[in-house]
């Protein structure tokens, strides 16, 4: 395997400060304001709402943290508030007790017939403050995709509110709208902190957003981040490792946008493609939801270990995509796992195959590619190929990280 490096998009916000306090009017004056944070790995997310906390604190505000992660967590409230210290979100680290609950309040049909669900503290709050990525969705296509109009639609309609939203199918994207003006309409003010990343996933802009501003700027801000979303800087491979899959890194474990695989397309739009996809861990940020693992073709036992069946049949339930949680060919150990795709390559021997080593799909600055696949890049504009390395395993025959010694 041949080390690659490929530069990504970056835009990074210098002070992520000074932009909040761009919008500082805009945020709530006085009472309690929930704030509303998913499931998502976020760079500096911590730090972010620690500043959102000193600034609603100085407008007289009694901030507190509600997870709005639809049904992720297992559906349960203590499930949701472990997947947030997963992530660093913790009142020691954001100035703000946490709030956990899966209780909610309905708040009727929209025209379009989706039922509208808020999480009840939310909704009992003077006012609401929503902080969330905005880029592509797994699932659904359309101007609004993942980003706080639909963290304020299903996020924060807790698993009642990702089951009545997702029973329409992913063709049905125009209802997050409709939901989020129906929560917009019969609940307490809301602000959003609209934050994009660039393609290293380091913070490029942070908007303040107020009402229905959230539904006229996010397609704006969706496009900004699908022009810097990273990707893998071939078309194709035979098999693509990929070392982690979870839920704090994709909706499905994996972002489709980088592996091609999860998410329909339209037609004649690029996508890469893997013959055969091999997953080796889940990330314990997931807390055991494995959804998306479905989408790879040979796993790790270390993997199908870690899964908690109940918080992933929950999430496929709520979403209606029950392929998602199938459970792929298993190997014992990594080198098992590598062994059982390229054994399977018909026509394909081990020194002419295609392969693709990343850690997860959030990282792709760096990765390993075999020789065919480093021929390939030679041509390719702002890669750079380094140090050939035989890929290690220790003594478990679990994959070493590259450069790492004492393998067999």
């Amino acid at each position: 395997m041949i080390e690659a490096t490929q530069e990504l998009a970056r835009a990074p916000l210098g002070d992520p400060a000074a932009a909040l306090d761009r919008g500082i009017d805009l945020l709530p004056h006085g009472g309690r304001v929930a704030v509303a944070v998913g499931s998502r790995r976020i760079e500096g997310l911590p730090a972010l709402l620690a500043l959102i906390a000193e600034r609603l604190g100085g407008r007289g505000c009694r901030p507190f943290i509600v997870p709005a992660m639809g049904s992720h967590g297992g559906a349960t409230a203590g499930g949701q508030e472990r997947m947030l210290a997963g992530l660093g979100i913790t009142e020691d680290s954001t100035g703000m007790p946490v709030e956990s609950s899966m209780e909610v309040v309905a708040l009727g049909s929209t025209p379009g017939g989706a039922e509208a669900f808020v999480d009840r503290a939310a909704y009992e709050s003077d006012a609401i403050v929503v902080v969330n990525r905005v880029g592509p969705h797994t699932g659904y296509s359309g101007p609004v995709q993942s980003g706080v109009v639909k963290m304020l639609a299903v996020g924060l309609g807790k698993e009642a509110g990702a089951s009545a939203l997702h029973r329409h199918g992913f063709s049905a994207g125009h209802l997050i709208g409709e939901v989020a003006d129906l929560v917009l309409e019969n609940g307490p003010p809301v602000t959003a902190v609209a934050l994009v990343e660039d393609g290293v996933k380091e913070l490029s802009r942070l908007e303040v957003l107020v009402g229905g501003e959230m539904r006229e700027r996010e397609p704006e801000l969706l496009a900004s981040a699908v022009s810097m979303w990273p990707r893998l800087p071939v078309d194709s491979v035979d098999i693509l490792v990929v070392e982690e899959i979870g839920k704090d890194i994709s909706g499905i474990g994996m972002d489709p946008m980088v592996t091609g695989r999860g998410k329909e397309t339209e037609e004649g739009a690029a996508t890469f493609n893997a013959k055969l996809v091999v997953a080796l861990r889940l990330t314990p940020q997931s807390a055991g939801n494995a959804t998306g693992v479905g989408h790879a073709d040979v796993i790790t036992g270390r993997l199908l270990a870690d899964i908690d069946f109940e918080a992933m049949k929950r999430n496929v339930n709520a979403s209606g995509a029950l392929h998602r949680a199938r459970i792929p060919s298993v190997a014992a150990s990594d080198a098992e796992a590598l062994s059982m795709a390229l054994a399977s390559l018909e026509g394909v021997s081990s020194e002419r195959a295609r392969v693709v080593r990343i850690k997860n799909t959030r990282q792709l600055s760096t990765m390993q590619v075999s020789g065919p696949v480093a021929s390939e890049l030679e041509a390719v504009p702002g890669v750079t190929l380094g140090a050939r390395a035989t890929l290690e395993f220790d003594s478990e025959g679990n994959l070493l990280p590259p450069g790492a010694s004492g393998g067999r």
